[in-house]
């Protein structure tokens, strides 16, 4: 199965992002995260994109529920190949 990335956007820097970055990367590997130098983070993941999404959502959501003030995570896949 091919890896496909999933993109969030850095809304906030700050040792609150890089915790929550952790968390992620704790869950789906250091090596699959990269960061663009631009405030994008590429999470290359492998399965169906919208299962993923539920699992990465499901990482932030543990993490806290300000989550969302330091990321944003677009909308969920739909469609073919989800």
């Amino acid at each position: 199965m091919s890896r496909r990335p999933i993109t969030i956007r850095i809304l906030r820097t700050g040792s609150r992002t890089d915790e929550l970055l952790g968390c992620v990367a704790r869950r789906f590997g250091s090596e699959c995260l990269r960061s663009d130098g631009f405030g994008a983070v590429h999470i290359d993941v492998t399965g169906r994109p919208a299962t993923t999404w539920d699992q990465l959502r499901d990482v932030l959501d543990a993490a806290g529920s300000d989550w969302r003030q330091w990321l944003h995570l677009p909308p969920r896949p739909s469609g073919r190949g989800t």
